[in-house]
């Protein structure tokens, strides 16, 4: 492990340190009122509207807690019923017909139909948002009757369900869409009452919620930048929970305690090293494959998450059914990465790295960092506002040549044959082989996915540097905090306190 490595590592630990010191008190009571849980999050959105805006923590806010799609997934993986009671699916797989709930009402009032479900994915294109894509197989939405819709596919798509159960299915009010950024109109069991960009947002109860009315009246997300802060607002009373904490350094003092739950659960989200493939001097297969081969993952998760999380080939999780455990093809060797810079012509490449200026993300960049230079790589790393500047310049904009984030989004490996994604990573073959499993025989799915997934981690796509785990810190006095991530939303339906 190289020097700079280890010195940031005793740095995180003396930090950790100091915050136990100054939390050895033990907690205080709840400040939240009475039928409120306050919950603290580290990624704030950056408005309400993710038709328009990328980054997770718009739908981690707000998918399944404020909008609903008309399937949803559940705490194990699976799709299961959420605005739809029931479908059916034609022998060709390209036509789904969906019966919707009945009593079903938006926010304010007016009821669900069928044209709600039809405006929604007509309005798909003009989404800004990539993932919108995910459902660009329908080529028609009808409306059967006010209870029914009919969904047309331009071919079978395994992953259809899945897609719709994310951002892109919302189902929003027709004609209720002009001021989404600001303002929410929703199905779901809560409704936005004040979002302070950044820092705090708070969601009260859902009169007339077609489930019935949620545990809570209010829901308060406070954002959190600085872990510290996030860890004494627990000790202090300022939070009741907090959820997807990104600091485990700070966890020992909460373990032992019978004033809290800790919890360690799956995701699907892969804290990944991305490259431009579409741009010097990443578009050379022998500068990514040097990437790999110069940067030890395992030591990155040592330094940057305390040894949490799991070892990833490639950009699947082991919740996927196509997932391997199998070797890197480019296992850490920084004698071959140097070897791949002077077969390229240049022993010492000047790169820039874009990193969200999140402690978590830091970490992360601080040492991957150092293995690059010891392989011969100079690097320039540039620490970005997140989320506004790095999303505009990376994803957005494709603006860079490395960078890393985490990629929370469902079976998002597909994201590597999406031609206006920011990778920008192109192999024909990969996309036939991807195609062929998405549209063939359901029972080849997930071989095909193999394959596919296989083929994107030769090519050296991106470094893929281990898939997070979900821990939360939990008061004694919550439940149902989700104890796993298995979507794009934190789905807070069923959080109660007292």
């Amino acid at each position: 492990m190289p020097a700079s490595i280890a010195a940031a590592r005793l740095l995180a630990l003396a930090v950790a340190a100091l915050a136990l010191a100054g939390c050895a008190a033990g907690p205080a009571a709840s400040g939240s009122a009475p039928g409120e849980v306050t919950v603290a999050l580290s990624r704030a959105p950056a408005s309400l509207d993710y038709t328009r805006n990328a980054g997770v923590a718009i739908p981690q806010a707000l998918l399944y807690n404020v909008y609903e799609p008309l399937v949803k997934i559940d705490s194990e993986g699976a799709v299961v019923p959420l605005l739809a009671s029931s479908w059916t699916v034609d022998d060709a797989r390209t036509s789904y017909t969906f019966t919707l709930r009945e009593g079903v009402e938006f926010a304010d009032g007016r009821p669900l139909t069928a044209d709600d479900v039809v405006a929604s994915f007509d309005a798909l294109p003009d989404w800004t948002n990539a993932v919108a894509g995910q459902l660009s197989g329908i080529v028609a939405t009808e409306a059967v009757s006010p209870q029914v819709v009919r969904v047309e596919l331009d071919e079978p798509d395994n992953a259809f369900l899945t897609a719709l159960a994310g951002p892109a299915g919302t189902v929003f009010a027709a004609g209720g869409t002009d001021d989404l950024a600001t303002r929410t109109l929703g199905t779901g069991p809560y409704t936005v009452e004040s979002y302070d960009s950044g820092v705090s947002m708070r969601m009260v109860a859902h009169e007339g919620y077609w489930g019935g009315p949620p545990p809570m009246e209010r829901i308060t997300l406070d954002y959190y930048t600085d872990p510290t802060a996030q860890t004494n607002a627990l000790m202090t009373g300022g939070a009741d929970a907090a959820l997807g904490v990104d600091a485990p350094q700070l966890l020992p003092q909460f373990e032992n305690s019978p004033d809290f739950t800790v919890t360690t659960g799956s995701t699907d989200a892969e804290m990944v090293l991305s490259m431009n493939n579409a741009a010097a001097p990443f578009d050379d297969v022998r500068l990514r494959r040097a990437v790999r081969h110069a940067v030890d993952s395992d030591g990155v998760r040592e330094v940057a998450a305390e040894g949490y999380g799991i070892p990833l080939a490639t950009m699947v999780p082991p919740t996927d059914p196509w997932y391997e455990d199998r070797p890197d093809p480019y296992p850490y060797d920084p004698e071959r990465a140097r070897e791949l810079l002077a077969e390229a012509g240049d022993p010492h490449p000047a790169i820039s790295f874009k990193v969200p200026n999140l402690p978590q993300y830091v970490r992360v960049g601080q040492t991957v960092q150092s293995y690059l230079e010891a392989a011969g790589f100079r690097v320039d790393m540039r620490i970005l506002e997140f989320p506004a500047v790095w999303l505009g310049e990376v994803l957005t904009g494709h603006d860079y040549q490395l960078a890393v984030i985490i990629h929370s989004e469902p079976r998002d490996i597909v994201q590597f044959s999406d031609p206006d994604y920011y990778f920008g990573y192109d192999d024909p073959a990969a996309d036939a082989v991807l195609a062929a499993a998405r549209s063939g025989p359901p029972g080849e799915y997930a071989a095909g996915m193999r394959d596919y997934a296989r083929m994107i981690s030769e090519g050296a796509a991106a470094d893929f540097l281990y898939l997070t785990q979900w821990i939360n810190v939990v008061s004694a006095e919550v439940s149902g905090a989700p104890e796993n991530s298995t979507s794009e939303s934190i789905d807070l339906t069923r959080l109660a306190r007292g």
